[in-house]
């Protein structure tokens, strides 16, 4: 065992001691909280507690072993398994150092606890405890070296070798039936003094292992000796249970502070600060003055005005912190931080008043060392440096105070009108009734000028006073009478603002303008009735109204609203206030806010902070020229200076303590936990998390993500717990951080959560799948592939066979294609000695026609023998035309029509002029033949009959364009034009064949009106 022992206890001294900067109370009450049986502390008597690294603070009871988060407390008590828990409730001793928590049981000797192992370790078997009963009894751990370890067993001392596990025993000189050790101290590094319950101050040798009685102390027998402290004299002062005493090394000698009737037992001394000593002992505490030795009592109260009182303190201790724990006997424990109280609650005192514990407060003035309150039962007058109160009862509401320019005190409120504050007589004066203003109810005055005050009635509207006639005028505000107007501010600038029930108005010289609010408009108050207003240094207005906090940018005219979700405690604001370093206050229903502009995070304060009560009053906010901010309420006030607001810098450490899978714990130690893993179905997991900073715990609050899953971090929130479900297989961190009551954040906890996947979405079975089907298509790769070089094999031999048949069909074909090859050039050779013999027999008929009409001396034969020339001389063009090559078929139709009029006109011999304007078209061969003829039927008739002989200038004109789906030829000359009855003559035989071929090309004829000559249109497609 010794072995294992040693590797197991084997540990390095750590001092818990912090520097004291602790100011002592300013009455005779330290205010601290009670950490008792509503924070699961398993028994009231705490003899011995102590601070782990993380922040934990254990405590060691009657009735089990207790770790306090700051929000309750996880207890150890007595098991069933006697081989690894802890075997004794009853703890006596506890002391910390490096992981190992050691206890002393009342009947199970020394035990240790590692926590980061989650495991006790038991001495009770060990052979020297187990050979004497006595060595099971402990009474309290301490540690008298950075090797050594004592347990105050009854009649020993049992000294714990961390190096190499050893116990010694060292009997105690002289023991009595009961005796034990009660504290000790370092005399030197080898002497170590050790206070006890019957034989006084013995002293421990490290060096020769041996126990000495101290013959200077013997008047100290009989006299339990609890603890001791060095002072800086050269002196130590010993706690005992007969009372304080002190021991002079120079003069070696012991001396009594204090009358022994009226000292009580001393349990424990605390370094308070440069100045005082805490005592701790059986009637309470109290602080001893390190230079007098003067006592002033103190005793311990709570925040709620309660005293606990005679308590008996055993222990004093001071965390990481800088809170100040005290364990007792049967009041369980008290704890005290400096930074606790940030507000010191101000109360109106006034001798022979019933009223004088709640006298609610609505306006503030400062006036050098006098400072003037309205007050619910009228005007108070506080002198600061005497800090005395005087009341001038009107048994109404004082509702404002002010100021004006000459030095004048001016009051109102509601019932009490215009009010001036005589000097002379110390004395209050309702002008009311000189000023003529109707109403009585007096919300704010507001000094414009040596001349002009504005008063403001509840029902009347504003009306303008001159201080010294008091003559009153009203005040017209956009038009109408402004009621209600309780707040004002005075610009830099000038501009006067006024708050009231229907919004917010801003007065520049002759020009009002009105700010309400919008619903549904973003940019607009949050609400309509505006209860205070301020100007910070950004040239930024903030308006307090009935629901939410709003910034108004004078330079941009943009309001910001700020509402109770962001982070306001209550949207109710009654009091605006900008400090000296800018930021924001808001007095509300629930408390004080400040606002960091910057951040744009608020910091609540509540009761719990020292604040005269969580509600404040209207009006009831003011800042001084010295920079002090008042809020008033319905008890008390508060007065404060922004930078003298304590705040704690302490965070302490963020630890997730737990984690639940579907609603159940888990079985492991998650707080020295790094890494979890859980299988693919037990993803409904809840972590538990908590900051270890004590002071004011419900104020923490936090922040989490999971990385892997969450893209930034959650909303701020107090819950310290959250619940993730459906987690996908993989890995994630989760993070958490905390901050402290003054939201100074902490660095985060971390914990690596692995999601395992099911067996088929594993690494290795997707891996095999993967191989699994590689081997399949491999397969299937290699069976088609067979099949196809059989299928290759079976078409190659079909392919020979065909390719022997094709090469005999191509022999046979090219012995085809030569002859038809050759009868292509017979047939071209017949075709072209066709065209040849037509267009010369074409031209044979031309002359012949030619010579008859030489012949025929009738103009009528002669004419018809001219037209039948004509139209085989057109036919002969067409069949050059048809007769060339043109691959596509296709004709340009400007071209033909061009060149054949062209030629007909030279072929007639006639003096006349052509103009063509034709767009380009492309038409087929099928029309070419009735577009010849029908071009050689008008030109013709143009020639023989549209012009006179004497007609000097003779013109044809054709055009082609295209309408819609159809192609436009108009035909035009400057003849004679067409006689109506030739027109209408169905025995004409050119106007028929014209209209016959037009309808032949799916088209039309059309004869146009014209004031001279001809104009024919024809419409065809192609």
């Amino acid at each position: 065992m010794g072995k294992t022992l040693h590797v197991l206890i084997t540990v390095f001294f750590t001092s818990f001691g912090w520097s004291q900067n602790l100011k002592l109370p300013t009455g005779d009450t330290l205010r601290v909280s009670q950490i008792a049986q509503k924070q699961n502390l398993s028994q009231l008597n705490v003899l011995q507690f102590d601070f782990d690294e993380n922040g934990y603070m254990w405590a060691g009871t009657e009735d089990g072993l207790n770790r306090f988060n700051g929000y309750n407390m996880y207890t150890y008590s007595q098991g069933t398994d006697e081989a690894s828990g802890l075997t004794d409730d009853h703890i006596r001793g506890l002391l910390y150092r490096n992981d190992t928590l050691w206890l002393g049981t009342n009947t199970h000797a020394v035990q240790a606890y590692i926590p980061s192992q989650n495991r006790f370790i038991h001495f009770r078997e060990h052979e020297k405890i187990a050979s004497d009963a006595s060595l099971s009894f402990t009474h309290g751990i301490y540690e008298v070296s950075s090797r050594y370890l004592l347990a105050a067993t009854l009649k020993n001392c049992t000294l714990i070798d961390r190096k190499s596990g050893e116990i010694t025993t060292l009997p105690l000189p002289k023991p009595a039936a009961n005796d034990y050790v009660l504290g000790m101290i370092n005399h030197s590094e080898e002497n170590i003094w050790l206070g006890t319950y019957f034989n006084g101050i013995l002293k421990l040798n490290l060096q020769k292992m041996t126990i000495e009685d101290m013959p200077q102390f013997n008047t100290l027998d009989n006299n339990p000796v609890h603890a001791f402290q060095k002072s800086a004299a050269n002196e130590v002062l010993i706690g005992t249970q007969k009372g304080l005493f002190k021991y002079s090394f120079s003069s070696e000698e012991l001396q009594l502070i204090g009358q022994p009737e009226q000292e009580s037992g001393i349990r424990c001394f605390f370094d308070w600060n440069k100045d005082y000593y805490l005592l701790g002992g059986t009637k309470g505490i109290k602080f001893l003055n390190k230079q007098t030795y003067k006592v002033k009592p103190v005793v311990l109260g709570g925040f709620e005005k309660e005293v606990f009182s005679p308590v008996e303190i055993l222990q004093v201790k001071q965390d990481a912190g800088g809170g100040v724990w005290m364990g007792s006997q049967g009041k369980g424990m008290f704890y005290y931080h400096p930074d606790r109280q940030k507000f010191t609650p101000q109360r109106i005192e006034l001798k022979n008043e019933p009223e004088k514990d709640f006298i609610s407060i609505f306006n503030f003035l400062r006036e050098g060392q006098t400072l003037w309150m309205a007050t619910a039962i009228g005007y108070v007058k506080h002198d600061l440096s005497s800090d005395t109160y005087d009341l001038y009862r009107t048994n109404k509401l004082g509702y404002t105070l002010v100021k004006d320019s000459q030095g004048q005190i001016w009051g109102g409120g509601f019932d009490l009108g215009l009010e001036k504050y005589n000097r002379q007589k110390d004395h209050f004066r309702d002008l009311t009734p000189l000023t003529g203003i109707p109403d009585r109810d007096v919300a704010e005055i507001i000094p414009l000028s040596q001349d002009s005050m504005w008063v403001s009635t509840w029902a009347s509207g504003i009306y303008s006073v001159n201080p010294q006639t008091l003559e009153a005028q009203p005040v017209k505000v956009n038009g109408k009478d402004l009621h209600r107007s309780r707040a004002s501010f005075i610009g830099k600038d000038g501009t006067i603002w006024l708050g009231a029930d229907d919004g917010l108005y801003r007065i520049s010289g002759s020009e009002t303008r009105q700010y309400t609010h919008k619903s549904g408009s973003e940019g607009s108050l949050s609400n309509d009735r505006v209860f205070s207003i301020t100007q910070d240094e950004n040239n930024n207005l903030w308006i307090g109204t009935a629901q939410g906090l709003n910034k108004l940018d004078l330079q941009t005219d943009e309001i910001t609203s700020y509402l109770e979700q962001p982070g306001l405690p209550n949207d109710f604001i009654y009091g605006v206030l900008a400090d000296n370093n800018n930021d924001i206050w808001v007095s509300t229903n629930r408390g004080l806010s400040k606002l960091d502009p910057t951040t744009e995070t608020f910091t609540n304060f509540t009761e719990q902070d020292g604040l005269q009560n969580n509600e404040f009053n209207g009006k009831a906010a003011y800042k001084d020229s010295l920079g002090y901010l008042y809020f008033g309420g319905m008890n008390g006030y508060n007065k404060f200076h922004a930078d003298s607001i304590p705040v704690n810098t302490y965070a302490g450490k963020t630890i997730i303590e737990e984690v639940e899978l579907f609603g159940n714990p888990i079985d492991q130690n998650v707080i020295y936990t790094d890494t979890l893993s859980f299988d693919h179905d037990e993803n409904v997991i809840t972590f538990k998390f908590t900051a270890l900073n004590f002071l004011l715990p419900q104020k923490n609050t936090y922040q989490f993500k999971m990385l892997g899953f969450d893209k930034d971090w959650r909303p701020v929130t107090k819950e310290r717990t959250t619940t993730y479900t459906n987690l996908n297989p993989g890995t994630y961190t989760f993070l958490v951080k905390g901050s402290n009551n003054d939201l100074k954040w902490g660095n985060p906890d971390a914990l690596v959560l692995t999601i395992r996947a099911p067996w088929y979405a594993t690494a290795w079975f997707k891996a095999f799948a993967i191989l699994l089907l590689l081997l399949l298509i491999t397969g299937i790769y290699f069976y088609r592939y067979n099949l196809k070089k059989a299928e290759n094999v079976r078409l190659h031999k079909m392919v020979e066979g065909r390719t022997a048949e094709l090469r005999k069909t191509n022999n046979d074909l090219g012995e085809a294609m030569l002859l038809a090859n050759k009868q292509k050039d017979n047939i071209a050779f017949l075709m072209q000695e066709l065209n040849h013999r037509v267009k010369n027999n074409l031209q044979l008929i031309a002359s012949l026609l030619d010579i008859q009409k030489e012949s025929i001396f009738d103009e009528s034969a002669r004419d018809h023998l001219q037209a039948a020339q004509n139209r085989l001389f057109t036919i002969a063009a067409i069949h050059d035309l048809l007769s060339a090559k043109n691959p596509r078929g296709h004709f340009r139709l400007n071209d033909f029509i061009s060149s054949l009029t062209s030629e007909l006109v030279n072929f007639m011999d006639e003096g006349v002029d052509l103009d063509f304007k034709l767009e380009p078209f492309e038409v087929h061969k099928k029309c070419i033949t009735p577009l010849g003829i029908i071009i050689n039927e008008l030109v013709t008739n143009s020639l023989k009959h549209a012009f006179p002989n004497e007609q000097e200038k003779k013109e044809i004109h054709i055009s082609l364009s295209a309408e819609e789906e159809t192609i436009r030829m108009d035909y035009k000359d400057n003849g004679t034009g067409i006689p109506k009855d030739i027109r209408n003559d169905s025995n004409s035989l050119g106007f028929n064949l014209v209209e016959n071929l037009a309808q032949q090309l799916k088209g039309n004829l059309e004869i146009i009106e014209a004031p001279e000559g001809t104009h024919i249109v024809i419409r065809f497609k192609c």
